[in-house]
């Protein structure tokens, strides 16, 4: 299934799945801006898009944990001479550790980031595809936001925040051709390869463009809740039958010294 929208702005675009998302929305067609805070590397992006795909490609550089940012953002999503059909909230950060050890700075940039920043573009963008009647928005949360995550507390808690969020936007907005989804990946394999991935077993990553794809997909057919791989459909419909304590149990088994 290809996605229905003409006009996509995609968060996070410079790397990884948004990188991916980006692809294949100009690969649909799709015109789109660009954000994230790396000027060079969307540049570049934009460039490979317009070339292999014909479609308009605009730039935004925007750092999303800060208050300037979010209104360059805000500004352009709510520009009702360019409207956004499609707003892609996939921007994120997260931080490795025991959560009373980290710095301020770190703790208040991942809820700047995945939590504050997607609900003031979210709130931007959605009044007018209300008014058009047809819009998406796509939020790239994570399988993390179903279970405990000791080590990634903070990170955790906004996945939680994200998928909640669009389940019950999904709700407010059913019915009336604009739809929200939540793609909540698992481990999902980086351009680069990083130390990271190999650390983890083959099975347990997914790459990216299947999850972009999955999500995309997912939202032009109006699906509340998209969980790509079938390793993860397993994990999470799990994860809500177990008992929390067992799982915070083995979680905590799992921590590295």
């Amino acid at each position: 299934m290809h996605q229905a929208y003409r006009t996509a702005l995609v968060t996070g675009a410079s790397s990884g799945i948004g990188r991916q998302l980006a692809r294949q929305l100009a690969g649909d067609g799709c015109d789109l801006v660009i954000l994230a805070r790396r000027t060079g590397l969307l540049e570049e992006l934009a460039a490979d898009l317009r070339a292999a795909h014909q479609v308009s490609v605009e730039v935004l550089t925007a750092d999303l944990t800060s208050p300037a940012g979010v209104t360059a953002a805000r500004d352009r999503v709510s520009d009702p001479a360019r409207p956004i059909e499609l707003l892609v909230n996939n921007a994120g950060l997260g931080s490795e550790g025991p959560f009373a050890e980290l710095p301020a700075a770190s703790v208040d940039g991942q809820v700047s980031l995945n939590v504050m920043a997607l609900v003031a573009l979210t709130h931007a963008v959605l009044p007018s595809m209300l008014r058009r009647g047809h819009g998406g928005v796509l939020n790239v949360s994570s399988v993390a936001g179903f279970v405990a995550l000791p080590g990634s507390a903070v990170y955790g808690a906004t996945k939680a925040f994200v998928t909640s969020f669009s389940e019950s936007l999904y709700g407010e907005v059913i019915g009336q051709g604009v739809h929200v989804t939540a793609l909540c990946p698992g481990f999902t394999r980086t351009e680069s390869g990083s130390a990271a991935d190999e650390a983890l077993p083959a099975f347990a990553l997914l790459d990216a463009s299947r999850v972009a794809r999955a999500g995309l997909d997912a939202v032009a057919a109006g699906r509340v809740i998209c969980v790509p791989g079938a390793q993860y459909k397993v994990v999470v419909p799990l994860a809500k039958l177990v008992p929390r304590r067992a799982i915070r149990s083995v979680l905590k088994a799992m921590q590295r010294p």
